[in-house]
C-alpha cells in the first residue's frame, strides 16, 4: 500500500495548487457546498488549478554541467528555477482572473 501513493509527490508549492485545485473542482461539480455557491467554488478551484499548472510550466527541470574547480569537484546540477514561458504565464494570469472573479462574486452576495 505504501508504493501506491509514491507517484503523488508534492515537492513544490505549485504541486499543492494543482492538487487542491483539482480536488476543489471535482468537489464543486459533485457535492452541494454550503456557504457559497458551487459556481463560486468552481471559479476559485479552477483559478488555483490554472495557477498551479502555469507555475509548473514556468518551472521546467534544468540541468547544467559545472566544471571542477579548486573549491568544489564539479558535476551536474539539476533544479527547477523559474523560467517564464508564454503558455505558463497565460495560465497564471487566467488563474488570477478566476480567483479575483470568485472573490468578487463571494463578496457581493
Amino acid at each position: 500500500m505504501d508504493k501506491f501513493f509514491t507517484w503523488l509527490k508534492i515537492d513544490y508549492w505549485y504541486h499543492v495548487f494543482v492538487l487542491l485545485g483539482a480536488a476543489g473542482t471535482i468537489a464543486s461539480l459533485i457535492f452541494d457546498i454550503k456557504g457559497i455557491t458551487n459556481k463560486q467554488a468552481l471559479l476559485f478551484s479552477l483559478g488555483c488549478l490554472f495557477i498551479g499548472i502555469g507555475e509548473w510550466i514556468n518551472h521546467p527541470i534544468q540541468t547544467i554541467s559545472v566544471p571542477p574547480r579548486a573549491s568544489h569537484p564539479g558535476g551536474i546540477l539539476t533544479g527547477h528555477p523559474r523560467n517564464p514561458e508564454l503558455l505558463g504565464s497565460l495560465f497564471y494570469i487566467l488563474g488570477c482572473i478566476l480567483i479575483v472573479t470568485a472573490i468578487y462574486k463571494i463578496a457581493t452576495t
